[in-house]
């Protein structure tokens, strides 16, 4: 089965039927899928449908075709999605060490689509970096900015229990909207998928200052506000990542339990259509 949305907040279990794995491919089983909330929130409010949902899966080889090197069995993180099977070729699934938990390999995928971000706009040692939305993008920025040495990192996040959550992933602070003064930051990461948080980090960045989107405007449009252009501001977006196997490589070697905390809850697939609705009551301004 493959959780599909087909209208406005209406979804629906498709079947899958089984295909046995041709050379050079794998099957792979689903165990966990992550769920991306203003990211799936977005699509299934607006399309375009019939849409698949989910991303970064988690599962087991139980299958695997002529001329490939993965055994029936191995642990896998893949992209999947909210789906009980897939067919990939063998170079696109990645190993897990048996030492690195299910909730810590399921940030392969997130992590190094934010890392890309980060790669863009290449902040250097002793820049003030600003991270503006402490959902699941923005701990996974803080993530990777401190375990690579990066000490003046700040976040922006309106719920103090999400601020209260960056200082454990390493942020020097955690601050609420309007707080912060303007001018003082180097690097600006946008992990809000929020108009307003977008806007109000535009307007904390130094003169020349780099601006890193992560997360689109899931709700509503981004628009550049004057500090964009009187700062002559540097922009740059970033999607799918570039190498998750090499992130991967280097997350097996941080495989701090703290990353678990990124998946609070976990449901059966059967409460999965019900939890959507649910999550648009609950705050979804950060991805």
């Amino acid at each position: 089965m493959r959780l599909t949305v087909t209208a406005p907040m209406t979804f629906a279990w498709e079947d899958l039927a089984a295909v046995a794995p041709g050379p050079g491919e794998v099957r792979v089983r689903t165990h966990l899928s992550a769920l991306s909330v203003s990211s799936e929130l977005a699509v299934a409010q607006r399309g375009p449908f019939p849409a698949a949902l989910g991303d970064q899966t988690l599962g087991v080889v139980d299958e695997a075709g002529a001329n490939t090197a993965l055994q029936p069995g191995t642990r896998v993180i893949t992209t999947l999605g909210h789906a009980a099977w897939g067919l990939h070729p063998e170079g696109r699934v990645i190993p897990i060490p048996a030492h690195v938990p299910d909730p810590v390999a399921l940030c392969a995928v997130l992590g190094e689509e934010t890392h890309k971000g980060l790669r863009k706009v290449a902040p250097h040692p002793g820049e003030q970096v600003l991270v503006a939305g402490a959902g699941l993008l923005g701990l996974l920025t803080v993530f990777n900015l401190t375990r690579r040495g990066f000490e003046g990192v700040t976040v922006l996040e309106p719920q103090a229990e999400r601020r209260r959550l960056a200082l454990t992933f390493g942020a020097a602070q955690a601050c609420a909207p309007g707080t912060l003064p303007h001018d003082a930051f180097d690097v600006g990461v946008d992990c809000s998928a929020s108009p307003a948080g977008f806007a109000e980090l535009m307007g904390h960045l130094r003169p020349r200052g780099r601006c890193a989107v992560l997360a689109d405007g899931n709700w509503g449009a981004l628009t550049l506000p004057p500090a964009f252009h009187t700062r002559e501001l540097q922009l740059v977006t970033s999607s799918d990542g570039e190498d998750y196997a090499a992130y991967a490589r280097w997350l097996w070697h941080h495989p701090e339990s703290l990353l678990a905390g990124l998946f609070p809850v976990t449901v059966h697939p059967a409460q999965l259509p019900a939890l959507y609705p649910r999550l648009l009551t609950s705050d979804t301004n950060s991805d």
